[in-house]
């Protein structure tokens, strides 16, 4: 399973090429997105940075990926993803931690454009995809 972070999926809504193509390298795995930023993408929507509606995107978001729970299990990966990145000296923002533990619980890999996800002492603690729209 490929879990898409926030800025690789709100590219995908809003149709961006980059996000296409480096999507299609995964067209035969299952796409995941964290509860946690298929609400961003919604507040991307009200605010006007997304095309679409809250209801638009869920319609979208549902109909070719699985939504994943933030649940106490998520929480209790977090911590442990953190802690780990801490020792390797590459922390992360907590929303991000939560969103990558996501993935991690659910033995996926993490698609991101947050480059400190990408630094080499990740990859032993965390699959991570390099999505590079810039």
């Amino acid at each position: 399973m490929l879990v898409l972070d926030n800025n690789l999926l709100s590219d995908y809504l809003d149709g961006t090429d980059d996000a296409r193509r480096f999507l299609q390298r995964y067209e035969q795995e299952a796409w995941g997105v964290p509860a946690i930023v298929l609400y961003e993408a919604y507040m991307g929507a009200v605010h006007g940075y997304i095309d679409g509606t809250p209801d638009a995107i869920r319609r979208a978001v549902t109909s070719s990926m699985d939504v994943l729970d933030v649940t106490a299990r998520t929480a209790d990966e977090a911590a442990s993803l953190q802690s780990e990145l801490l020792d390797r000296g590459v922390p992360a923002d907590h929303p991000d931690a939560l969103i990558a533990a996501i993935a991690r619980e659910h033995g996926a890999t993490f698609a991101t454009a947050e480059k400190h996800f990408w630094d080499d002492e990740v990859q032993p603690v965390l699959s991570v995809a390099e999505y590079d729209p810039y």
